[in-house]
């Protein structure tokens, strides 16, 4: 099955939602001062509605520009043939902005890669960037191409090999975790998330 997995440091989630959010917000304003004329009381949702989207761009920029040097990278040609040969999964602390400034956790899922100097034969062993989402398990294969930049000290995985079906036996015989699904992280809840915004900013506003 044909998927798409980035690192944590290159992944744009929630980007599209509050792009779509922004559209209807700014959408619902602009029809309630076509109706009623500007109000001075507006510009508070003007100037809100802003925020998100400044987020939604800074999320987008910094997303980009991981994915750029990725790019660089495999632009520059020194790849290697990898072999996974393990995962570490790790808990990373952060305050939360949205949430008075607790302290949670993130879990991150690195690979264990070792790979083979063609002139040499000597091996060596890397470790990914952090992934969100538990790639071994839709991994049929543990062979990666290994893309390395100028500095000699970066790397990226490429060339992933995934299994036919999601029930066929994983690489590795981890015990298995409960995989949550945050609001927003799937296409379902997505979907489910711009309804939801969609109906409560057009409530407002067409009583407006």
């Amino acid at each position: 099955m044909r998927r798409v997995i980035r690192p944590a440091e290159e992944e744009m989630g929630g980007v599209i939602t509050t792009v779509l959010f922004s559209v209807v917000w700014y959408s619902a304003l602009c029809g309630t001062i076509f109706r009623g004329g500007f109000q001075i009381t507006l510009l508070l949702f003007l100037v809100a509605g802003l925020l998100p989207l400044c987020q939604a761009v800074n999320i987008a920029r910094r997303a980009f520009f991981y994915r750029k040097q990725r790019a660089d990278a495999i632009a520059l040609g020194d790849r290697r043939n990898g072999r996974i040969v393990g995962i570490t999964r790790q808990d990373v602390p952060y305050y939360s902005s949205d949430d008075h400034g607790r302290l949670r956790y993130r879990r991150y899922y690195f690979l264990e890669v070792e790979m083979t100097d063609p002139d040499t034969g000597i091996s060596s062993r890397i470790q990914s960037q952090g992934y969100r989402r538990p790639i071994h398990r839709y991994l049929g294969s543990n062979r990666v191409t290994v893309y390395t930049d100028r500095s000699g000290w970066k790397h990226y995985l490429e060339d992933f090999q995934w299994k036919e079906h999601r029930s066929d036996p994983d690489i590795f015989d981890y015990p298995r975790e409960f995989e949550e699904v945050h609001l927003g992280s799937g296409r379902v809840t997505q979907i489910i998330f711009v309804v939801i915004l969609i109906l409560m900013v057009l409530n407002v506003f067409l009583q407006s």
